[in-house]
């Protein structure tokens, strides 16, 4: 196995270790000790958008949700939908995975018991926001959206939180060192990352590289600060729109002047980061090697694909973190945390 094939692997791990425990917790200052993590108030897993919706309805079904330009609903061609829709006071509407949803053979995973998950079409996945005044809850219009045969599955909005503090700190603790070292170890910060010597990557780094082939890894958090030190060289560029036209959307994928990623938070190509909790992420997975700056990531050499999908105070929902999944894979990240 290739060191790049092997970095992808590291990736993963330190992915899946950043996102474990579902996201109710923060992550608190010790002063470069060990990172503790203590429980937020705030933050529960059954917590939920009052007024919205998601709605996968089958394959099979004739439904084909319909908004405006300004995404109000119109139809959904199917009689017993719309007049459904209508009972509930249905507004707006928002396909999750219009990009990647039906091609199912690009989802391969497999559930903690090592067996492949099964996937399945979700092209028909839509997030639902309506009319509260209607209805008295967000279950009411669960039940009642479930007693139609064209629907797989209904559930809430459910509320997801990063495990980083809730502040300004808009950097992610990379330093800005200037020894100028040419080995991984010499990075002013090395000696802080406990966990690459734990999982052996700083032998994985002295393997030959095979390949020039970079992995892209999707950081779907609170945006990164595209521009921080240690991070600038490493963030991916979408080579369409960086050689297109100004406001217009030159690959065509729905998202004009995604230069470096999407913010689905405010609906832009223009990424920053105002949390800091997802720039922290970037520079684990990924910070740059060898430039005597701050850390070296778990890859330095993949690239980093920007896409915001938590708000600045480090709380989204699953609709917004789906949408994001769906932009990612379908621009070529292969990792994504």
């Amino acid at each position: 196995m290739n060191r790049r094939s092997l970095f992808q692997k590291g990736a993963i791990a330190v992915a899946t270790l950043l996102i474990a425990g579902s996201g109710i917790a923060v992550a608190v200052d010790r002063n470069n000790e060990d990172e503790v993590v203590k429980l937020d108030s705030r933050a529960s897993r059954f917590n939920y958008r009052q007024n919205e919706v998601l709605i996968k309805f089958k394959t099979s079904s004739g439904v084909s949700m319909r908004k405006s330009k300004s995404g109000k609903f119109t139809t959904s061609g199917v009689n017993g939908v719309d007049a459904l829709m209508q009972q509930i006071g249905a507004e707006t509407v928002d396909e999750l995975m219009p990009l990647t949803g039906a091609d199912v053979s690009r989802r391969q995973s497999r559930a903690i018991s090592g067996q492949m998950v099964v996937n399945s079409d979700l092209s028909k996945l839509y997030r639902i926001r309506f009319d509260v005044s209607k209805v008295s809850s967000v279950h009411e219009v669960i039940e009642l959206i479930k007693q139609s045969e064209d629907v797989e599955y209904a559930e809430p909005n459910y509320l997801i939180y990063s495990l980083g503090n809730n502040g300004n700190d808009n950097g992610n603790n990379n330093g800005n060192g200037n020894n100028n070292g040419n080995n991984f170890e010499e990075e002013p910060l090395y000696s802080q990352q406990w966990g690459i010597q734990e999982v052996n990557l700083h032998q994985l780094w002295k393997m030959p590289t095979i390949t020039e082939e970079r992995p892209i890894i999707g950081i779907l958090d609170t945006g990164v600060d595209i521009n921080h030190a240690d991070l600038f060289d490493n963030i991916w560029t979408n080579p369409t729109e960086a050689s297109g036209a100004e406001d217009a959307d030159d690959d065509g994928n729905g998202f004009t002047d995604d230069l470096h990623g999407w913010d689905f938070v405010n609906q832009t190509g223009r990424i920053g980061d105002w949390n800091g909790h997802g720039t922290h992420c970037a520079g684990i997975a990924a910070g740059v090697g060898k430039n005597g700056k701050g850390i070296s990531g778990a890859n330095p050499d993949a690239l980093i694909m920007p896409v915001t999908v938590m708000q600045s105070d480090g709380v989204g929902d699953i609709a917004t973190l789906i949408k994001g999944i769906d932009y990612a894979v379908a621009n070529g990240a292969t990792v994504l945390n």
